[in-house]
């Protein structure tokens, strides 16, 4: 029965007083308890989220402040390590409190469920509710109220570094705004949303990898190539293994979710500082004037106005020596002209599959140009920076990357700043009598010599080793040069090339940087010992270097920049009074004759930003903020005085950034323990393969749930090792878009949607390459069936046309260049010559077959003529990866509840066939949908005992006839 039935059945009003005249006292006793505790178990959940709220922010309710007999002692670390025990004890008494009011709860519910009828408990439900709602409000309402009077007295959410934010631009900013852009770009709020769709598509990707499951799929798809054709390998059977672990990850991830929102709703409830962070951040982003962005060096945020920000970049890009405008967008042929020489060296087996899938290019788009300040300098400039990443290139770079590493010699490179002071240290005392010098390559990128490091490379792979690579040494040079030369990007809706030195953010760049000033060095050693260089160490454009004394640092650094056109240096010398030298984050000081001592150096650029304590991040990641910088102190400090020092300053930064000085102590006291007392040998292990799991961070729900995950794995599959990962979605930073934005057309790796405007039904689809193209082949099969205009010439009056001027009658040999001055020949057919031509010739009736439709939307307009146009199309989401991209248009099928589908590309949904339904996974039991395509194509597999047998496999009607994409 519905509830307005019922609300008209039974009265709203005085509903004890009904209670008591119609169903007896007892009926009444039990109501009210089921009223009473349903309140009590929302008020004890409230006051544990405010107790643990407290806890977070570093908040000492007032209950918790007791009075001792010396004053000084309420601000002492006992006193407050006192205070901390105490909240933990009663939020722990209070958890247990809510578990003994469920169990009241339940039972009486239960009672007052056998009592009446299933309306009737209904009706009481409801008004249970409805009462109850003005209570727990009105609860909520007062301890918000005492987290405000709280936070001003005990926290420190007030204070801000001022060096954080550099306000470049003409707005000002309110002390609000100050207070939330200080906290950083990475600062994480609790999310308001849970993306379930997300969610689903992590865990059937890491089902997908921790079983065999993919490489069935793939075997499964192939064999589909013919579409509506049923064959006995259609059916896909789970063995124990895989089902077994279906059902876990099938009622954990729903239970995850459950739990997940209901946490969500209980934080977002609470937390009025984040909501106020919110509507900051949105009236920011509202202001089109100003640009919001992190600074060239260290941890900040600048703030500058956009049109002087794209001036700045512009009159970079005005230097015609290395930028270029262009009129039209190159990447569709620089695209194909890759793919056709990637297929011909694939075809002819000189390079492997491997090489080839990961070079070739699906959907690319310009790469996209942003600037960082440098507000470390006057007048401020930019730093350009090019975000390559889906660029045709791309992955063209990483695959010659992988494939030229062993060209690189580590004996005079520095790996990090850890072994750099090793090897430091390992020195002979008589090297510290020379002074140090560091010298710094200006613009390394941008100024290699291409083409001359290109050669280097060849000469290395084809005349200095004794077995050349497989592919011929000109296509390996046309590889290197798509990869480093033909660099194209897009900044404020324009254009532009790269003509100059190597393409910006392509992952190939530093390793041939690193070959051509190793090669550099090789051919000039015997100059750098003719310079008095005796030691020479290298982190990609910084050199460090002990000199002898007798020589300029001018000089020399004004000799060195002599050796190559293309190689400038700049140089700084030790302070020639504390014998102090910073590289590479290090502060050296050179003792002449006995060595040198080290410690952390701090740039000017250095604003004390780090994690903040109150960032909804995972608490691992603030330890393991505070754990890098104690391990680093204690490998680069070289003495006592030193590293306590460090471990002070790290103290003290901590405390500014909200964290808790008993989480700071309890680091340093563990790494300490890990430096100088040995740990025990670890027995070996046998060998497994490590699977990422990402999980969204929703608090202490996600922890719970990737250990429970990682249990269910390791039952069924214990080689597999899970390593958890946990995505942090909602980041200041990520409120904010430096960088052009691609339009919808030209997006790549998208699930879309094709909605009829007559009748409304969808259509769901995916494709790597670009949506405009797709869409563009939907519309051309439908337009093979659309209804042709026929046209009936009209016909035309012959015009007699009289000569003016008769051709002469030429009566000389008939050559080529005579052909054509010639009268043209009539000649007569009669019937009986053209009766033979007829027999002789065979007619070709044009389309003898009729079209077959390739798309979903074709097989739509067959039957309801509702046609598509490109305005029905919209983009449901966007993926990276190829196969997460596959389960996308599986899930997203499902969830839209769609009348028919696009294509089969869609991988089968293992662990939430049914798909997902108001936010929810609906478990399935015992019985798992097997849904390849997006819905195409119906399996189902049922366990009987402990066998799995195989079912039915329906073909839909609606079943598309065109993969999109193949995978």
């Amino acid at each position: 029965m519905n509830s307005s039935n019922t609300r008209n059945r039974y009265p709203t009003v005085d509903i004890e007083q009904y209670i008591r005249q119609h169903l007896g006292s007892h009926v009444l006793y039990t109501y009210r308890n089921v009223k009473k505790y349903y309140y009590r178990l929302d008020a004890v959940q409230l006051d544990i989220e405010f107790l643990k709220i407290c806890r977070g922010k570093d908040i000492i309710p007032s209950f918790l402040w007791f009075k001792t007999a010396n004053n000084d002692l309420s601000s002492s670390p006992v006193y407050k390590a006192c205070q901390l025990k105490l909240l933990n004890v009663e939020i722990d008494a209070k958890r247990k409190k809510l578990n003994e009011l469920k169990i009241i709860y339940v039972s009486s519910l239960d009672h007052l469920r056998e009592l009446s009828s299933a309306d009737l408990f209904e009706h009481f439900f409801e008004i249970i509710i409805s009462e109850c709602s003005q209570l727990i409000d009105e609860k909520r309402r007062t301890l918000n109220k005492k987290l405000l009077s709280l936070c001003p007295v005990n926290n420190s959410t007030r204070y801000y570094n001022a060096k954080v934010v550099t306000n470049l631009s003409s707005r000002v900013l309110s002390n609000e705004e100050l207070i939330c852009l200080a906290n950083g770009l990475d600062y994480s709020l609790p999310p308001k949303s849970i993306n379930s769709m997300n969610v689903a598509s992590n865990v059937e990707t890491f089902f997908h990898r921790i079983t065999d499951v993919y490489q069935h799929q793939k075997k499964f798809m192939n064999e589909h190539k013919e579409y509506e054709a049923i064959s006995e390998s259609d059916v896909r059977v789970l063995n124990t293994k895989e089902l077994s672990l279906a059902n876990d990850l099938s009622s954990l991830t729903k239970s995850f979710l459950q739990r997940a929102n209901r946490g969500q709703i209980q934080k977002n409830k609470f937390d009025f500082d984040q909501e106020n962070y919110r509507k900051l951040l949105q009236k920011l982003k509202e202001d089109t004037s100003i640009i919001i962005t992190r600074p060239d060096k260290g941890r900040g945020v600048v703030l500058m106005d956009k049109h002087n920000y794209v001036n700045k970049i512009q009159s970079i890009l005005n230097d015609s020596s290395k930028f270029s405008s262009l009129s039209e967008d190159p990447t569709l042929a620089r695209e194909n002209n890759l793919k056709s020489l990637l297929r011909k060296l694939h075809d002819q087996r000189q390079i492997t599959d491997q090489f080839y899938y990961l070079a070739r290019p699906t959907g690319s788009n310009p790469g996209r140009l942003y600037g960082l300040p440098k507000v470390h300098k006057q007048p401020v400039s930019l730093r350009p920076v090019l975000s390559s990443i889906g660029t045709f290139n791309y992955g063209l770079g990483k695959a010659l990357t992988h494939m030229l590493s062993d060209l690189i010699d580590n004996k005079n490179m520095i790996k990090d700043s850890s072994s750099f002071v090793k090897d430091l240290h390992a020195l002979d005392d008589p090297l510290s009598t020379f002074k140090m010098v560091s010298f710094d390559v200006v613009n390394l990128y941008t100024n290699i010599p291409v083409d001359e490091t290109i050669n280097i490379i060849l000469k290395k792979l084809y005349e200095d080793r004794p077995v050349p690579p497989i592919i011929e040494r000109n296509d390996l040079k046309a590889l290197l040069t798509f990869a480093t030369t033909k660099s194209h990007f897009l900044f404020d809706g324009k254009i532009y090339d790269q003509i100059d030195g190597v393409s910006m953010g392509s992952p190939l760049a530093p390793l041939l940087a690193e070959i051509f000033l190793q090669e550099f060095e090789k051919k000039n050693l015997s100059s750098f010992e003719n310079l008095g260089i005796l030691y020479w160490k290298r982190y990609v454009d910084d050199t460090f270097v002990l000199l002898n004394p007798k020589f300029s640092t001018d000089k020399v650094c004004a000799e060195l920049s002599k050796l190559h056109p293309s190689v400038k240096f700049t140089s700084q010398e030790e302070d020639a009074v504390t014998h102090k030298l910073p590289f590479l984050n290090v502060l050296i000081q050179r003792q002449e004759g006995i060595g040198f001592q080290t410690r952390i150096y701090r740039k000017p650029t250095f604003t004390g930003l780090m994690t903040k304590w109150n960032s909804f991040v995972p608490k691992i990641y603030k330890y393991n903020t505070i754990s890098v910088m104690v391990h680093r102190a204690i490998q680069i400090c070289s003495s006592y005085k030193a590293l306590h020092a460090e471990f002070q300053f790290i103290r003290k930064i901590s405390k500014r950034n909200g964290y808790p000085s008993n989480f700071v102590d309890s680091i340093i006291k563990r790494q300490l323990n890990l430096k100088y007392e040995p740990s025990a040998p670890v027995p070996p292990t046998l060998s497994t393969d490590t699977v990422v799991f990402k999980i969204p961070y929703l608090g202490k729900e996600s922890q719970v749930y990737g250990k429970l995950v990682t249990s269910a794995v390791a039952k069924q599959y214990p080689l597999k090792k899970v390593r958890i990962v946990y995505d942090v979605p909602d980041r200041i930073g990520r409120s904010f878009k430096n960088k052009d934005a691609v339009s919808d057309e030209l997006k790549a790796g998208v699930v879309y949607e094709a909605t009829c405007s007559q009748c409304n039904n969808s259509y769901i689809g995916q494709t790597c390459r670009h949506l405009k193209t797709r869409i563009n082949e939907h519309l051309y099969d439908q337009k093979k069936f659309l209804p042709q205009p026929v046209k009936i010439p009209e016909k035309k009056k012959k015009k007699k046309k009289t000569s003016q001027n008769p051709i002469p009658l030429y009566t000389g040999p008939i050559t080529r260049s005579r052909t054509g001055k010639l009268p043209s020949s009539s000649i007569i057919l009669y019937k009986d010559d053209i009766d033979e031509l007829l027999k002789q010739t065979t007619v070709k009736l044009k389309n003898e077959e009729p079209p077959v439709p390739k798309s979903a939307i074709s097989k739509h307009y067959i039957k309801t003529r509702h046609m598509f146009t490109k305005d029905d199309f919209s983009i449901l989401l966007t993926e990276r990866y190829r196969y997460r991209l596959r389960i996308s248009t599986t899930l997203s099928s499902q969830h839209r509840i769609v009348k028919a589908t696009d294509s089969l590309s869609g991988s089968p949904a293992a662990f939430i066939p049914d798909g997902l339904v108001n936010c929810n996974i609906r478990g399935t039991g015992l019985i798992h949908s097997y849904t390849g395509g997006t819905g195409l194509i119906n399996c189902q597999i049922r366990v009987i005992g402990a066998t799995v047998i195989q079912h039915r496999t329906t073909a839909l009607q609606n079943t598309s006839s065109c993969s999109e994409d193949r995978l």
